[in-house]
């Protein structure tokens, strides 16, 4: 076991330095001074939320309890094993910064995340186009989730993946407002980011 866990951990080192983004020269993100609610503000003046290990290193310690199972190893250990490395990996690459205008995406460093994967288009979000924002489980100390919805994205994409139920007759009905949903793990601090949302005037359904 524990050598397991030894070639495990080796594992997620040699994949975080593999995608960890190497600053670009003139893009820069120097963190240098607290704000308000522990996030820290950029030299450029943008306010990066802290990064978050809970939900990554708790997501692998399930992953290499589960890995201790026979059969359920397979079934359930390696895929959460994985997501686990994927949720440590993406903590160290991406920052969640918030600057005068827009809620933006970066790369550690201040790089361009480029196009959103799944609908195109910028990882960069106006304050005034958000219509809610959320974390799930709700009122947990330490979510899964961080969600938001945002009018921004062109009105065609807003039914793809789970903006399609999020869209529907039904949630419309029960109060839910139309626009492209968005889903992220809580790999940076829950409580900062929807504390920046609601001071940047981010709209948010009761």
């Amino acid at each position: 076991m524990a050598r397991r866990l030894f070639v495990a951990l080796a594992a997620v080192l040699t994949a975080t330095r593999a995608f960890q983004a190497p600053p670009r020269h003139g893009a820069v993100v120097r963190r240098s001074a607290r704000v308000a609610g522990g996030a820290l503000r950029a030299a450029s003046g943008d306010v990066v939320m802290d990064r978050d290990f809970r939900l990554p290193l708790a997501t692998l310690a399930v992953g290499t309890l589960l890995d201790q199972i026979p059969y359920v190893q397979i079934l359930l250990g390696l895929p959460v094993t994985l997501l686990g490395v994927l949720f440590l990996v993406q903590t160290f690459r991406l920052d969640f910064a918030f600057d005068d205008k827009a809620f933006e995406l970066k790369e550690a460093g201040g790089g361009d995340t480029g196009e959103n994967v799944v609908v195109g288009g910028a990882n960069r979000w106006t304050y005034s186009s958000f219509v809610n924002y959320e974390t799930f489980p709700k009122g947990w100390e330490v979510p899964i989730l961080v969600y938001f919805k945002e009018t921004q994205t062109p009105k065609d994409q807003w039914s793809v993946g789970p903006g399609e139920q999020a869209n529907s007759a039904d949630a419309i009905a029960n109060g839910a407002v139309p626009g492209q949903v968005h889903f992220f793990p809580a790999i940076c601090n829950a409580q900062q980011i929807t504390a920046e949302f609601a001071k940047r005037g981010c709209k948010k359904i009761p």
